[in-house]
């Protein structure tokens, strides 16, 4: 690429629109605003107005969304354009997803997954073609991709001192191109967005099953999606997205977001842009699995570990993973937030589980004597991380059939 070249890509990126990127911003929340129970701008606070004890004790204890404009004033991440990026990780290898463009995307339903060279995905945005169009790199681990740019992203203030949490996962980078639908979902973890390049529109939906219509139990993946369109919801087939309540921003460059854990979140590409974000949660040994034990994030926080199990049902070690229940959930809790959890914690998730699986449970009592014959227990995995396809998941009933079968 020439310098002159070089130059343009970076003039294309800097570039901010900012009547345009308002005008499609006001144009979905008048749309929105018709819709929805109530549809109010999430809060903005300088960082420089907020300490880290602040936001603990009024956004993080409170689960409640905020934009942090200055937060990451000198952060060398804050330099990034594409071009550059190009010339210092163009050849690292990233894992994009396939089929954006599509209806069953939206709905978090089915993606492909190809391999590629950031700098081969970045010329297919450049080029706005038609791959671009239906590609997203997303979720990328900065530590496994791109370990050359680790240094430029600090981890924020608010999550490394003595009143902030633990980190879980991340830093992660996300590069979109313009007009990218990010199926509506939510995510298992406290999260931080940040805005490098370009801007995105959020939509927050709180935590509510009822009105956001999730996908089905057992449906693949780490999240759990909604069955709804956000950007133009059909109110035939899911009426009670009417009663949803919506928080809405536009993120620009150097803004911070706060997402609270279990907090249904939609976002849009405005531009083509850079973001990144970093999953964690509170700190202490199992502090952050006792906060989701309780309102307001328990419905979203068992749903979501019921979908996990549903995940695993039709596997030949499904019996083995509820035979030896406690165990399971201690190592899955361990791995998925490094949480030790106690054994009251246990008990309080074991039962609610076991509940689910009472049937299930009372056979594998009967045929085995409850007694665990291999030295380490079965891992409770989470399906579908990476190739997503929820027409081959198995319906509630398939799996009572595969069940009633092999008695």
């Amino acid at each position: 690429m020439t310098k002159n070249a070089k130059g343009v890509m970076a003039e294309r990126e800097t570039e901010i629109d900012a009547k345009g990127i308002d005008e499609a911003d006001a144009h979905l929340s008048q749309h929105l605003s018709g819709i929805c129970a109530s549809y109010t701008p999430i809060p903005r606070v300088s960082a420089s107005d907020l300490s880290p004890g602040d936001f603990h004790q009024r956004y993080f204890v409170t689960a409640a969304p905020v934009v942090l404009t200055g937060a990451t004033e000198g952060w060398p991440a804050r330099d990034w354009t594409l071009a550059g990026l190009v010339e210092r990780v163009g050849d690292n290898e990233v894992f994009v997803r396939g089929g954006t463009h599509r209806d069953d995307y939206r709905r978090g339903d089915k993606y492909t997954i190809r391999r590629d060279t950031f700098r081969g995905y970045c010329a297919d945005l450049s080029a706005a073609n038609a791959r671009a169009r239906s590609s997203y790199l997303a979720v990328a681990s900065m530590a496994q991709a791109f370990p050359q740019l680790l240094p430029d992203v600090p981890l924020p203030e608010y999550l490394t001192s003595a009143q902030g949490g633990k980190l879980h996962l991340g830093p992660y980078l996300w590069v979109a191109l313009k007009g990218h639908y990010e199926f509506c979902h939510f995510d298992p973890d406290d999260n931080f967005l940040v805005m490098v390049r370009g801007s995105k529109r959020v939509l927050l939906f709180g935590h509510d099953l009822d009105g956001m219509y999730p996908n089905r139990l057992g449906s693949l993946g780490k999240t759990v999606q909604s069955q709804v369109d956000c950007d133009s919801p059909d109110l035939n087939k899911f009426p009670r997205f009417s009663n949803a309540r919506c928080q809405h921003t536009v993120l620009r460059p150097g803004e911070m977001l706060f997402i609270p854990a279990f907090v249904w979140h939609q976002v849009s590409a405005l531009e083509t842009g850079i973001s990144l974000n970093m999953f964690y949660g509170d700190g202490g040994e199992s502090s952050y699995l006792d906060k989701i034990c309780r309102l307001p994030y328990r419905e979203h926080f068992l749903y979501w570990l019921r979908n996990i199990f549903e995940q695993n049902r039709g596997y030949d070690n499904f019996p083995k993973l509820l035979s030896r229940l406690d165990e399971v959930l201690y190592n899955f809790f361990l791995k998925q937030w490094h949480e030790v959890a106690s054994q009251e914690q246990l008990k309080y998730v074991g039962d609610i589980v076991r509940g689910w699986y009472k049937p299930e449970i009372g056979r594998i009592e009967e045929e085995t004597g409850d007694q665990a014959t291999s030295k380490f227990p079965p891992m409770l995995k989470i399906r579908g991380l990476l190739h997503r396809d929820n027409t081959k998941v198995r319906t509630a009933e398939e799996n009572e059939k595969k069940v009633q079968t092999a008695k």
